[in-house]
């Protein structure tokens, strides 16, 4: 009986082993599965619904948001599967009465929570110039130039067509100090004056 134990325990560990074996390769391929590769380059280049809102410290009258077409365009390097660092420009323009814009160039850090997310959160600062109307009067006496400093806040979500190229939905808040202006050329009391542009959009990515 003893031995007849021992025969089929020693009959047993081979299959043992070898199941082991496999559920290991099972999981080491689903880990792998599961871990997004980035590339080292990538890009995205997107359109958004955009609308801007102004605030000023003193001397705005009647301001009123607007509602315009968001063009942006960045590019990069990944510093790991979570991590990407690039360069985003933004422009915003609203022709509805006098030409608004708010364009910027920013240096954006874009995170993964995972390194299988598609989910990202994005944000950054750089420089932003900007044409505002601070009435709601929309002549081009009403209008203001200004230029300063602008962060920015977003997050999105990849759509994977293939392994690196598809597309992506981005909601973004950006932020831009503008400082005192002088309305229509001449010396104005109109300071302290912050952009605000919410946009929503897609873009096309490579990453």
């Amino acid at each position: 009986m003893v031995m007849s134990n021992a025969v089929r325990w020693a009959r047993s560990v081979p299959r043992a082993l070898g199941a082991t074996a496999l559920l290991g390769a099972l999981a080491t391929g689903t880990a792998a599965a599961q871990t997004l590769s980035r590339p080292g380059f990538w890009m995205d280049a997107g359109v958004s619904y955009g609308r801007l809102r102004l605030t000023c410290d003193t001397g705005c009258a009647r301001i009123v948001a607007v509602n315009g077409p968001a063009y942006t365009v960045t590019v990069g390097g990944a510093v790991s599967q979570n991590v990407l660092l690039g360069v985003e420009g933004q422009s915003w323009v609203n022709t509805g009465g006098a030409t608004q814009q708010v364009r910027s160039v920013t240096a954006v850090v874009q995170w993964y929570p995972w390194p299988a997310a598609k989910f990202f959160v994005r944000g950054g600062v750089g420089i932003v110039q900007s044409t505002v109307s601070l009435t709601a009067d929309t002549t081009g006496a009403h209008t203001a130039k200004g230029s300063g400093v602008a962060l920015t806040v977003s997050a999105g979500y990849d759509f994977r067509v293939t392994q690196h190229f598809g597309v992506a939905v981005q909601a973004a808040t950006h932020v831009a100090a503008l400082g005192d202006l002088a309305v229509g050329g001449a010396v104005s009391n109109t300071k302290g004056v912050i952009a605000y542009v919410s946009r929503i959009g897609v873009a096309l990515v490579y990453r």
